[in-house]
């Protein structure tokens, strides 16, 4: 696999391993430093494309929290390369859900010996989506996300927060309600010294046409959070027929930007195509479709 990590400025980062894999970071209207970090890593032909997108938002409060992300992002990221790099790997999604629970916690356990005696100066998110053999898998912790865009015009947000507001949403109120309340970003898992939980949310699904999917920070989302208006903007990118993913992601980052950017923006896009290969009818979990 092509690994393209960000370098340590990234303020103002864009990166594209291939034309159809890649993304883009930026600060926002926030002061330095960024505290998202990405990672996209994809193999380098156009057929049997496997991808692996990591983003990770650093949790404010947490001093240390940019470096926090970066190290789950960077292994994360490298524990999937070496796992789907191995032969006779298993192209099962329960295998690969597995996998993702993995990489999670050694992205933990590499977060907490950086942070050494520091519990409470290290925590981020961490949203892992990885696009295999016909097979799109995601985990995460925290309120980063990912969603689909497919071209028969499915729309799925395919991960669920780990926030006040998501328990809100499940107590019934309405998402719109949830969202702008003061503690809606208030989160209930995280990676760092201090997590209550490493068990993340998952999901999954066959790939039965071709699409966009789509991983990003809550500065992307925070703007369009329901899948039906976040791929309203995504049909409104004044983008060519053969633009790159890093060109897209740039895209929706100064779409952001130019609604306020009130928080580090994060986006990972990767176009996945109808499969030629066969795969598993199973999944880990269902996904939300709106």
């Amino acid at each position: 696999m092509t690994n393209e990590s960000p370098a340590t400025d990234r303020d103002n980062l864009r990166r594209g391993p291939t034309a159809w894999a890649g993304g883009a970071t930026h600060v926002g209207t926030k002061a330095p430093p960024n505290q998202d970090a990405l990672v996209v890593a994809a193999t380098p032909g156009e057929s049997h494309r496997s991808a692996i997108v990591a983003v990770s938002d650093g949790v404010s409060t947490s001093p240390h929290s940019d470096v926090a992300s970066q190290i789950a992002v960077d292994v994360a990221t490298d524990h999937l390369t070496s796992v789907l790099t191995k032969p006779h790997h298993s192209d099962e999604s329960s295998a690969l859900a597995d996998d993702l629970k993995a990489a999670v916690v050694a992205a933990n356990d590499a977060i907490v010996a950086a942070a050494g005696d520091d519990v409470h100066g290290y925590a981020c998110t961490l949203v892992l989506a990885l696009v295999h053999r016909g097979l799109v898998v995601v985990a995460n912790l925290g309120d980063s996300r990912a969603y689909w865009f497919g071209d028969d015009a499915t729309n799925m947000l395919l991960t669920t927060d780990d926030s006040m507001a998501q328990l809100s949403i499940e107590l019934g109120t309405s998402r719109e309600v949830a969202e702008a309340g003061r503690q809606a970003h208030a989160i209930t898992k995280w990676l760092g010294p201090n997590a209550p939980s490493l068990e993340p949310q998952l999901a999954g699904f066959k790939v039965a046409g071709s699409g966009w999917l789509l991983v990003c920070s809550d500065g992307l989302w925070n703007y369009a959070s329901a899948p039906a208006e976040l791929r309203a903007v995504w049909d409104s990118l004044p983008a060519a027929p053969d633009a790159t993913a890093e060109t897209l992601a740039g895209q929706l980052i100064d779409w952001a930007n130019a609604r306020g950017g009130r928080d580090n923006i994060t986006v990972g896009l990767v176009r996945v195509e109808e499969p030629d290969t066969p795969a598993p009818e199973q999944s880990p979990a269902g996904s939300t479709q709106s």
